[in-house]
Order: structure tokens, then sequence, then C-alpha cells
């Protein structure tokens, strides 16, 4: 593979995927942090909740590295004593951002949706006042008056004598009088008209009023989608999800992408960078690499025979092997006392060589690798032909 060849690709993926682990760390405890402020009713209160946030979001980043460092030690029970502790943090760390953009997102859209809700409110006021203005007459209030004073200027004559205007003689229309019983229908139509003429000028301010509101609400956005981005996927779904569930749902996504990438993005890397620690290492095998990776096998092995003999024989003389054939125990011996031969040494017998074999094959990254049936193994192979 390209990564076993490539050291420089390695440290690649470790800095890059580093990098963008540490920004949703950064992203995922500045949350938590803000969610937890958000607790306290004073300022003292609101630090002590906000920093038990942060202090929990770490133990969430940095919780799973130790469960594995503990599992691998074989401190199992000690490791799953301490997984819920890890799990209560991840899930407390979800619903404190799951809390955090929720409320976000949500003024967002509520404000968008205040916005176009008074847009439309506007429009329909527009129409409402459109249709009114025309029943309404189309003279202006000036118009009217001149036409008032004009009427109540007219001159009253009895027989050839004028005894003055309408507006004397009827003290403006106040009074009763034969003479200007006509003039002052006139005038009270005229004075009619007047007042709708006055709510036609109201409502021209207002429906002037809405247009300039239409026209800043429409500049701000009011008349583009809520949720565009909901929109469209309702679209694709064929109206199999709806445009409220999946605003709901955007945080609860976002959510879970930063929680789960800060809390086991990490852990990962840990692993990765470990389980390629040797590789580019030119052509040692895979046991050999697995001996080295932690400065050889476990003092107490020391004990039994010569396991790290043996190790050493694994590692020029085998390598792992993925089909079902086995290799009985008297082979692996017999290759071993040759290759011993070769170098000049000597060879433990049969029954100290199993010992010692079954203690490498059970140590470090090889463990679970090479299986054991009675006197048969699996999952090892010569390198090259038996010796």
């Amino acid at each position: 593979m390209m990564m076993n060849r490539s050291p420089i690709l390695r440290w690649a993926v470790i800095i890059v995927l580093s990098a963008a682990s540490a920004g949703m760390v950064a992203v995922s405890i500045r949350a938590n942090y803000l969610f937890g402020y958000g607790f306290g009713q004073s300022p003292e209160k609101a630090q002590i909740f906000g920093w038990a946030n942060v202090s929990a979001d770490v133990w969430k980043v940095f919780g799973l590295i130790l469960i594995g460092g503990l599992w691998r030690a074989r401190r199992k029970r000690l490791a799953a004593l301490l997984f819920p502790v890890w799990l209560l943090c991840l899930v407390w760390g979800m619903v404190g951002a799951i809390g955090v953009y929720a409320q976000d997102r949500t003024t967002l859209i509520g404000s968008r949706e205040i916005s176009a809700e008074a847009y439309a409110d506007a429009r329909l006021e527009i129409l409402d006042i459109e249709h009114r203005l025309a029943s309404l007459t189309s003279r202006t209030v000036a118009q009217i008056d001149a036409s008032i004073a004009a009427t109540l200027a007219r001159p009253v004559r009895v027989g050839d004598r004028v005894r003055g205007t309408v507006g004397t003689v009827s003290k403006n229309c106040t009074r009763h009088e034969r003479a200007t019983v006509d003039a002052c229908l006139a005038v009270a139509r005229l004075r009619e008209e007047r007042i709708a003429a006055e709510e036609a000028g109201r409502l021209q301010s207002r429906a002037a009023e809405l247009h300039d509101g239409i026209a800043s609400l429409r500049d701000r956005g009011a008349t583009l989608p809520v949720d565009p981005t909901a929109e469209l996927l309702a679209w694709i779904s064929g109206g199999q999800m709806r445009v409220r569930d999946i605003s709901l749902g955007f945080p609860l996504v976002f959510a879970l992408l930063i929680e789960i990438i800060s809390a086991l993005g990490p852990a990962a890397i840990v692993a990765f960078a470990d389980g390629t620690r040797d590789t580019g290492k030119g052509s040692r095998s895979a046991t050999e690499r697995a001996v080295a990776s932690r400065g050889g096998l476990r003092p107490a092995m020391a004990s039994f025979g010569e396991p790290r003999h043996v190790a050493q024989w694994m590692a020029e003389r085998t390598e792992p092997a993925l089909g079902s054939a086995a290799v009985l125990i008297d082979h692996l011996h017999a290759d071993y006392a040759a290759w011993c031969a070769t170098i000049g040494g000597t060879a433990i017998d049969l029954n100290d060589f199993q010992l010692a074999f079954d203690l490498v094959r059970d140590a470090l990254e090889i463990r679970g690798s090479i299986r054991k049936a009675d006197n048969r193994y699996y999952g090892i192979q010569f390198t090259v032909p038996s010796v």
C-alpha cells in the first residue's frame, strides 16, 4: 500500500487530521462553555458552570485515548469502569452543542420568518387599501373645500332683492332657511365627500409607508425562502420530509458531527500513528516490526528458554498468512533448528520451542494473528522455502 511506502504521506495524514480534529475540539469546547455559562444566575456561577462543561469536554476528548491505553495494557476492568464516564461526557457534550446550535439557528430562522410574515402582511394591507380607495372620491380635500366655499358664497335672492349669501343667511348651513335648502343640501354632500377625501388621503399616506417598508424588507431578503436548504432537501425527498422537520434536524446533525469528531478523532489519530509507526522501514517482516515497535518482548518471557531468539527467527523466517493452511509445530521447530545451525547458534528442544513460540505469538501487536489448534498453527507461513 502507498501508506506503507511513504512516511511523508503518513505524517501528512497525521498533521492534517490533527489540525482538523483540534479545530473541532476548540469549537466543541467553546460551544459547551457557552451552554454551561447560560445556566448561571450570576457571573460567578456562570463561570463555574461554563468551566465545568469545559472540563467534561476535555475528558470526552482524551478519555477514550486513556481507556484504549488501559485496555491494551490489560487493565480491562478499570477501562470498563471509565467507559460509562466517558460516554456520559460525550452525551452531555452533544446535549450542550445541540442546545447552543438549536438556539442560534432558531433565532436566525425566526428572524427570517418574522420578516417574511411582515412582508406578507404589508402586501395584504396594501391590497385592502387599494380596494378601499377605488370606492372613495378622487378629488382632494382642497378641491372639495373650494366647492363648499363657492356654494356658501352663492347669493340668496328674495324677489329682486339680495338678502345675502348662502353662508350668511343660513349661518354656514347651521340654520334652516327655505331659500338656502337646496344650497345647504349640496354643501352637506360636499362635506360627506370631504370626509371621504380625508380618509383617502390617510389611506394613501399609509400605502406610501407600506411601500417603503416593503422595499426595506425586500432589501433584507424577506422575499427569499426562510430556509432554502431545508426546502431543497424537502423537494429532493419528494415531500417525504417536511421543511420544519429538516430545519429542526440541522442542529442535531451539526452537533453530532462536531461532538463525534472531537471525541473520536484524537483517539483515531493516536491509533493510526501507533499502528503505522514502523511503516516504510524496508523489507522487515510484520513480526519483526511488531517485536521492535516496543523495544522487544516482555521481560517476563526470559524465563522460558529463549523467546527473544525465537522472535528473531520469526522475524527473519516467517510472515503472516491469510489462507487457511496450517503449519505443524514440528515443521516450525525443524526450520528453527536449521536456522540456528546457519547462524552458529544452539537450538532449544521442541517443548521449550513451543513454549517460547506461544509466548512470542501472544506478544504485542501480533497477539491474535496466529491461531493454535493442537500442534497446528494458522496465520503464519515461511518467507522462504524451509531450510
